[in-house]
C-alpha cells in the first residue's frame, strides 16, 4: 500500500481526509500531524473514530519522512508554502489549503493578504478538480485540491460555457454554505447564537474564493470572465447549495443544458445530474 502522511489531521478537513483515507483499499496513514494535539490518539480529537487503526498524532518536525510516500496537506492557508517546500525530494502532495490554487501569485497576495513564499513550487501546482483537469492531475507532484464553493460552481458552468450553450456575460451565482467550511477555530462570528436561526451574506465583493472562480471559468473559454458572488452562511454544521443564474445563447433552450451536463458526468462517480424540476 502507499504510505500517507496527514498534515493539519485534528482540523475538519484533517478529519474528513482521515475518514477517506482510513478506509481506501490502496492506501495507510502512516503519519498525522497536530501542533497543539501532538501524542493524542485521534480519537482524543474526534472520537466518532475511534474504532480506526492510526498512528498517534505529532509535530510536523518530528515526522519520520523515510515511512511516507505522499502527503495530504490540511493545514491553514499561508502555513502550507513553507511546510510543503520543506518536505524532502519530490514527494506528491495533495495541498487542501488555498496556497497553489491561483496561478497567479500576485493574484494570491492581493486576495489573501500576504507574498506567496514559494512561486516556484506554484508553478508546478496542478489545478485539482478531477471531472475537468483529470489528465494533468494524473501524475502531478502538487495538486491543490479546490475550494468547496469553487468547485460546486465550476462542475456545472465549465462544461457549458466550454460548449457555447451559455453566455460568459452576466453571471450571478448565489451560493450557501455550512458552518464548518469556516474551520475549527474559535471566532464569534460562528458560535451558535450569532450563527443559529438565521441566514447572512457575507464577503460580498471580497470572498477569496472570487479570482479561483473567475480563474477556472475563463481558463473554460480561454478568455476572461467575471462573475456576481453572493455567499451565504447557513446554521447548518455542512452542505452547500450554488444556485447559478445565466443566459443562453442563441437559440439553446434550458433542456439543452441538462443534456449537455449529463453526458459529459454520465461516467463521473462523484457527480449526479438530476432530473428536470428535482433540486434535492
Amino acid at each position: 500500500k502507499t504510505r500517507v502522511a496527514v498534515l493539519g489531521a485534528s482540523g475538519y478537513t484533517g478529519c474528513e481526509i482521515t475518514r477517506l483515507l482510513a478506509v481506501h483499499p490502496e492506501l495507510t496513514i502512516s503519519a498525522m500531524t497536530a501542533e497543539r494535539s501532538a501524542g493524542l490518539d485521534y480519537p482524543a480529537v474526534f472520537p466518532h473514530l475511534g474504532g480506526l487503526d492510526l498512528p498517534k498524532m505529532t509535530k510536523t518536525d518530528e515526522v519520520d519522512w523515510s515511512n511516507v510516500d505522499a502527503v495530504f496537506c490540511c493545514l491553514p492557508h499561508g502555513t502550507t508554502q513553507e511546510i510543503i517546500s520543506g518536505l524532502p525530494g519530490e514527494m506528491p502532495v495533495v495541498d487542501l489549503s488555498a496556497d497553489f490554487r491561483l496561478r497567479d501569485v500576485n493574484v494570491y497576495e492581493e486576495w489573501y493578504g500576504a507574498p506567496h513564499t514559494a512561486p516556484k513550487l506554484q508553478k508546478k501546482a496542478v489545478y485539482g478538480l478531477t471531472e475537468i483537469n483529470r489528465d494533468n492531475i494524473q501524475g502531478a507532484r502538487l495538486v491543490a485540491n479546490p475550494g468547496c464553493y469553487p468547485t460546486s460552481i465550476q462542475l456545472p458552468l465549465v462544461p457549458l460555457l466550454e460548449g457555447g450553450l451559455i453566455s460568459p456575460e452576466d453571471i450571478i451565482i448565489d451560493a450557501k454554505s455550512g458552518v464548518s467550511g469556516a474551520g475549527r477555530g474559535n471566532k464569534q462570528a460562528f458560535l451558535y447564537t450569532e450563527v443559529a436561526e438565521g441566514l447572512h451574506s457575507y464577503g460580498v465583493t471580497r470572498h477569496r474564493h472570487m479570482p479561483e472562480i473567475e480563474q477556472g471559468l475563463s481558463d473554460a473559454i480561454d478568455a476572461e470572465v467575471r462573475v456576481s458572488f453572493t455567499p451565504h452562511l447557513m446554521p447548518m454544521s455542512r452542505g452547500m447549495q450554488s444556485t447559478m443564474y445565466v443566459k443562453l445563447s442563441g437559440s439553446i433552450k434550458v433542456e439543452d443544458l441538462r443534456e449537455s451536463l449529463k453526458l459529459r458526468f454520465e461516467h463521473e462517480r462523484f457527480v449526479r445530474v438530476r432530473a428536470v424540476h428535482v433540486c434535492k
